[in-house]
């Protein structure tokens, strides 16, 4: 049995979201970029085209405020624990020009159900990052079993949740999804007490037949992601 720790996300920069925003809502980057910048004009987030995905010190004390009223604005938190540890998503060195993306105490006055569908999926979504970025660890515990039966060795993995922490937040979000898919979602179940050399019954046995795919296609957003990368390669081969 191993305890493993996942920290909490960083928060969105401009690429990322726009990443999340295709994955998870099937956003093209032009269309997330849009909503964001119709956001920014309704000063309900910050300024849409960042490259940082951190806040600068300044915004510290300020920050617990925002992300109780951020919180209370979002019906996915229902229920669960809100923590704020400014100190995850603060760092004046990695920040440039604009800080990351993230919505603003503007939430607290508007009507966000009147907001168009597109924009309100995004402005979720940035939310949804501030909560977690500045929540609890994931804490989990993972053992890893080796049983032999018929010459063969198999391997079993199971995961017990210790404490959720950030992913309770981002579990309960992708539940409301209308197109969430199962299989994103932790459901790993615990394995039972087991020790060395223990003689275990089979139950049933079952053969499944697959086939590999081709990687997918290049999309806009996978484009995005690369394009500082595709800089150096053009500047390189000039």
């Amino acid at each position: 049995m191993q305890r493993k720790v996942r920290k909490p996300p960083a928060l969105y920069d401009l690429t990322t979201l726009q990443r999340d925003a295709n994955r998870l809502l099937g956003f093209t980057a032009q269309q997330t970029l849009d909503y964001l910048q119709s956001l920014y004009e309704k000063k309900l987030c910050t300024y849409p085209r960042t490259d940082s995905r951190y806040l600068t010190g300044d915004m510290a004390d300020s920050l617990p405020v925002l992300v109780n009223l951020v919180a209370n604005a979002m019906p996915f938190r229902k229920g669960i624990a809100i923590t704020c540890d400014p100190q995850t998503v603060i760092n004046d060195k990695k920040v440039t020009d604009h800080h990351a993306v993230i919505p603003t105490r503007n939430l607290k006055d508007a009507d966000l159900s009147a907001l168009p569908a597109g924009e309100k999926a995004v402005l979720e979504l940035v939310a949804l990052r501030l909560l977690c970025a500045v929540a609890q660890p994931h804490i989990y515990s993972e053992t890893v079993v080796t049983a032999e039966c018929a010459g063969g060795e198999f391997t079993a993995k199971g995961k017990t949740v210790k404490h959720p922490g950030w992913k309770a937040l981002e579990n309960a979000y992708r539940a409301k999804m209308k197109d969430a898919e199962p299989k994103k979602v932790d459901t790993e179940k615990a394995l039972p007490e087991l020790t060395e050399g223990q003689i275990l019954s089979v139950s049933a046995a079952i053969v499944k037949e697959g086939k590999s795919s081709p990687p997918q296609h290049f999309t806009d957003v996978i484009f995005c992601e690369r394009k500082e990368w595709i800089g150096i390669e053009e500047r390189s081969s000039a």
